[in-house]
């Protein structure tokens, strides 16, 4: 390496802790490190209101007004094997014969003239209470002789309990990087992720309400996903390609959305709303219509990470050349109707099951990361399968050991109809598996993904994962490997990243090493040959999750 390059890059890392330190001590600065939204099976539901008294719903005889039901007591028997005082009174029943019920132990009881005829008598309180039926309709300070008020239709569909939440993260990152042809050089990325609800809880528990949810990102290497790599034109037969009509198109596969031929669809600055939503929730379950991810994405684990980016799943990447994702993001944010589970079993059988399923009509959606559009009909569009009726599953084991050690599985299932009828395309299939482990400071986490790619012939995407975190204190510590393959790009990529972290208050700074080697096709007079594309990224970056 030259004097001068290496004086460059010395310069930029010192510019670039200054500028990350300022980024993030600034109130608009956010954490490089938050993950996708947080998994609906985290999520805690809101604990229903309770319940009138079961006096004021009609099963006690006698209130008194304005305080506490009075208890209800067992029968009392016609004999009395116990002769009352003289000239009759009253005593304690005797416990060892007669016990009224468990919830009452101060009940007292009178004999009738010295007959062994007995009738409950009231235990002595501030206000006695008195011998007289719980009329309903009216109310007397919410409940009493009266009974309960008749609830109005705000407070039976918690129009006085209206609630709103407001989340999101917010990253900002700077690196020195080295990429193929251009050598090193500098390059700044941000992502900033919002969401806001607005629900009310009914009466009886239900809560319901809309959401929305926005992203803007700098990441000028790519659009979404995937995008064009190497070269391989569609003259080559050995290059991916589909007859539409009369022409020969280049094609790209649904999941990795890679493609050899035709124009780069990369951006700088994008912005999209990812989420609009109606949602209830309940102790049964939640359900979603509207745009908002699928459950087979929702399911999806990957490697760990404390920093933005990782060896898979990265929400932004400094080199352009990140290939590896594990999440089944079969239909993206696309309108679809889905529900969640409660997490059920787990203390009858110690493992906690809990299952997703959602239905998409289609899965046209275009964001940051994830971007499936209408196909284009020039000559030189990319053409790509048209999914639609898209099905996901998703299925969530979890147990916690009596030592510490906590495990979670997941496993996910996409399914969706290919309609543009091309020979070269048929149904998607996608499926994924995932482990996690957390034991005391130590997250280790690893996952697999394979999915068709919506291609009849060879073309699918694979790819798995396996990272570990520790984190004993303010500092962090992540290492973590990706690997992928797509058949219609004949693309290949290994990935990794070491990164250190450090927590305080709100924010996070972060500091590691991106390096990626990629293998894609380019067209030589000699045919196609496969050229490795190797990326190095020394970046730092910081935030706040809120």
């Amino acid at each position: 390496m030259t004097k001068l390059k290496m004086i460059t890059i010395v310069s930029t890392s010192a510019i670039l802790a200054v500028l990350s330190v300022v980024a993030v001590a600034g109130p608009s600065s956010n954490s490089p490190f938050a993950s996708k939204k947080k998994k609906a099976w985290e999520t805690t539901p809101p604990a229903p209101q309770a319940p009138a008294p079961a006096w004021a719903q009609g099963n006690d005889q006698y209130a008194q007004p304005g305080t506490a039901p009075v208890p209800d007591y067992y029968n009392v028997p016609q004999t009395q094997p116990y002769q009352a005082p003289s000239g009759g009174g009253s005593y304690q029943y005797p416990s060892s014969n007669y016990q009224p019920k468990p919830n009452d132990p101060n009940a007292r009881y009178v004999t009738g003239g010295g007959t062994s005829q007995m009738a409950p008598v009231y235990p002595p309180t501030p206000n006695t209470y008195q011998n007289q039926p719980v009329l309903r309709g009216a109310s007397n300070g919410g409940y009493g002789a009266q009974g309960p008020a008749k609830p109005t239709y705000q407070e039976k569909f918690g129009w006085g309990n209206v609630q709103t939440d407001f989340s999101g993260a917010a990253k900002l990152g700077f690196a020195a990087t080295d990429r193929p042809g251009s050598g090193w050089g500098t390059e700044a990325v941000f992502d900033v992720d919002v969401r806001g609800e607005m629900s009310a809880i009914t009466e009886g528990g239900l809560e319901y309400g809309a959401g929305l949810r926005a992203r803007a990102q700098r990441d000028r290497f790519r659009r979404g996903f995937g995008g064009r790599v190497g070269d391989c034109p569609v003259t080559n037969p050995a290059c991916a390609s589909a007859v539409v009509g009369v022409d020969t198109r280049p094609v790209k596969g649904h999941t990795g959305q890679f493609y050899t031929a035709g124009a780069a669809d990369a951006t700088d600055t994008q912005v999209s709303l990812e989420g609009a939503y109606l949602f209830l929730r309940s102790s049964y379950g939640d359900f979603v219509v509207g745009r908002d991810d699928g459950a087979a994405y929702l399911f999806s684990l990957g490697a760990p990470s404390l920093v933005a980016v990782g060896a898979s799943n990265s929400k932004v990447d400094y080199t352009g050349l990140d290939s590896v994702k594990t999440y089944n993001d079969a239909s993206g944010f696309a309108t679809k109707l889905a529900y969640t589970s409660p997490r059920l079993l787990g203390d009858t059988v110690g493992v906690g099951v809990q299952v997703g399923l959602s239905y998409a009509p289609n899965s046209k959606a275009c964001g940051v990361d994830y971007c499936v559009e209408d196909n284009g009909v020039g000559i030189a569009d990319v053409f790509a399968p048209k999914i639609e009726d898209v099905f996901e599953l998703g299925l969530s084991l979890d147990r916690k050991f009596d030592n510490g050690l906590s495990a979670e599985f997941t496993t996910t299932y996409a399914r969706g109809s290919e309609k543009t009828g091309n020979v070269v395309f048929e149904d998607l299939s996608s499926w994924g598996a995932g482990l996690e482990l957390k034991y005391n400071d130590f997250v280790f986490g690893t996952s697999y993904l394979k999915s068709n790619n919506g291609f009849a012939g060879n073309g699918d995407y694979t790819a798995y994962d396996i990272g570990l975190t520790w984190q004993p204190s303010n500092w962090g510590y992540s290492a973590s490997y990706g690997h992928a393959t797509d058949d219609i790009a004949q693309l290949s990529s290994d990935q990794g990243v070491l990164a250190v972290s450090y927590d305080f208050g709100k924010f996070r700074l972060g500091s590691g090493i991106q390096y990626i080697d990629r293998k894609t096709p380019v067209n030589t007079l000699g045919g196609i040959v496969s050229q490795s594309d190797k990326a190095t990224a020394i970046f730092i970056e910081g935030g706040v999750k809120f």
